[in-house]
């Protein structure tokens, strides 16, 4: 070996590695002039860490660097093996800090409102710009709160500023069209928090001349790829037996499997864990390719094809519809299209699976149940949909606050101030000590009486008798019988466990999940049962 006395980076290291990037020397200027090539294997620092690929120990540019790093006066060389994606990650940083030290005045403006945005962990930013004044709102936990209000002019000048340092954007900013476009963490010229992936842009025209802009905030997920349990479906508010349920379908080597909800009801995030966990769970053995327009977060063990260089929604669907059946012609074992958006992309859904493939996909439909009528009304022929080995997991999610554990009230403490409706006081009749109502005060740990936000959902896994009474249009009565022989739980079966619990607040859960009052005392009693079975779960 060319380099002695190596050592492993540990996670200290790489916090000093960060906290001295501007320290590096193997930089344009730097104290060490290096070439593109021998920057991609290696990073020097002035007090002698020296950084190396772990595929290139052997290259000679490494022994030449360690030589002219004495000849500088670089003193006690520690020689640290890494990745290639560690050193790629080390220069960008670098690079960002060196850019945001030279910003524009309103491109600092714009750095520090996405660093504030992300510390209150919000979802979605929004900028109206009307007339004479301009105003921020965040979305966080659902729900909109405004920020703060600027003026009209500093307003637009924002929203410009945002736009030219986007990614996957028309080359000028029109104040007058619809536009979108995509600030990319590790491609961005302006300071962007580590926590952050991307941040989805969409512009919008206002009359008179206004402008309002809407900014969707991808994080990076901090799990681990080696651990299953740190991926379980219980985490993010899946009850035990649907965690179950996932996995067998998972197991499955074939089959259509169908996320469904509305915008922001977390499909992305549960479709990223499915495949990360399906990658554990195969040992790395599979290969997994998803089509995402755009890929929003970065999903381990993945081939992850984009959608590019298209101008209209036409072109869109046509490159989309590309995407998945180059797929299909590289030799998969599953396929995950983001979205079934039309006709087409659903036909070559079936064809996936139909030759071999286990299917995982999203569509917008308002129950597991419902996403059969999206399915007949895009042309899906009967044969396919009445086969239980073609058609095996129809999911649906919405995304509730989850109230702060810390400071949540009691029945008593919350009504010595608040009249319960008629419909909130049916729901929770006979479990006074067990639910919980949200602290409009807040506390050190949440500030506003919730913390975060957890999963409301059913998953059919769809047997023949099923799927026959689908297809005889006996809605209610293949319900039931999932129910009662298949042992389903709705959202709204799990929306009340998670009310009578005391993780979500009762009128949150009304405005999410309809008609939860109509659950009968048998129902009830059955599913108070099943809330036992989530509490050994948990131990």
């Amino acid at each position: 070996m060319i380099v002695e006395q190596l050592k492993t980076a540990d996670d200290q290291d790489f916090l000093r590695f960060r906290k001295n990037i501007s320290d590096i020397v193997t930089v344009k200027g730097g104290l060490i002039e290096t070439t593109d090539e021998q920057k991609k294997i290696c990073i020097i620092y002035k007090n002698g860490d020296f950084l190396i690929s772990t595929e290139h120990l052997e290259n000679p540019s490494i022994r030449f660097l360690k030589e002219v790093a004495i000849r500088k006066g670089i003193q006690n060389i520690t020689c640290y093996k890494v990745s290639l994606r560690d050193i790629r990650l080390l220069y960008q940083e670098q690079e960002k800090k060196v850019i945001q030290s030279s910003s524009l005045p309103m491109e600092k403006i714009a750095s520090d409102l996405i660093h504030e945005c992300c510390d209150l962990r919000v979802s979605d930013l929004h900028i109206k710009v009307y007339t004479d004044e301009a105003e921020i709102f965040i979305r966080k936990d659902g729900d909109m709160f405004l920020l703060r209000q600027i003026e009209a002019e500093k307003g637009h000048s924002l929203l410009a500023a945002l736009y030219n340092t986007a990614e996957d954007a028309d080359s000028t900013y029109k104040l007058n069209s619809y536009q979108a476009a995509r600030i990319i963490a590790s491609k961005s010229r302006i300071s962007i928090p580590e926590r952050l992936q991307s941040i989805r842009l969409q512009f919008n025209p206002l009359g008179q001349g206004g402008r309002y802009m809407i900014a969707r905030f991808l994080y990076v997920e901090k799990t681990s790829i080696t651990s299953i349990e740190a991926l379980n479906p219980v985490k993010y508010g899946f009850h035990p037996v649907q965690a179950e349920a996932f996995k067998r379908l998972r197991q499955l080597p074939i089959g259509v499997n169908i996320i469904s909800g509305p915008t922001g009801s977390g499909k992305s995030t549960t479709l990223k864990n499915i495949l990360e966990l399906l990658y554990i769970e195969k040992k790395a053995k599979v290969n997994i390719i998803s089509i995402e327009d755009p890929p929003e977060y970065e999903i381990t063990g993945t081939a992850q094809l984009p959608i590019t260089n298209v101008d209209t929604e036409d072109e869109r669907a046509t490159e989309y519809r590309k995407a998945i059946t180059a797929a299909l012609r590289s030799d998969p074992d599953i396929i995950m299209p983001g979205e079934a958006r039309d006709a087409e992309v659903i036909n070559l859904v079936f064809t996936a699976a139909m030759t071999g493939h286990q299917v995982w996909t999203s569509l917008h439909a308002n129950s597991a149940v419902s996403i059969f009528d999206r399915l007949k009304d895009q042309g899906v022929d009967s044969f396919k949909l009445i086969d239980p080995e073609l058609v095996t997991g129809l999911v649906a999610q919405r995304l509730v606050k989850k109230l702060c554990p810390q400071c949540s009230l009691t029945y008593q403490e919350f009504t010595q101030s608040n009249v319960l409706s008629e419909i909130e006081e049916n729901i929770i009749q006979g479990y006074h000590d067990s639910i919980r109502f949200p602290n409009n005060d807040g506390c050190s740990h949440c500030q506003s009486g919730y913390s975060g936000r957890t999963i409301i959902a059913e998953i059919i896994e769809p047997d023949q008798v099923f799927l026959s009474l689908i297809d005889q249009g006996k809605r209610n009565e293949a319900v039931n019988y999932w129910q009662s022989s298949l042992s389903g739980i709705t959202m709204r079966d799990h929306a009340w466990m998670k009310i009578i619990s005391g993780e979500i607040y009762v009128l949150d859960a009304v405005h999410k999940i309809a008609k939860l009052e109509s659950l009968s005392n048998e129902r009830r009693e059955y599913l108070r049962k099943l809330c036992f079975l989530e509490d050994d779960y948990d131990a």
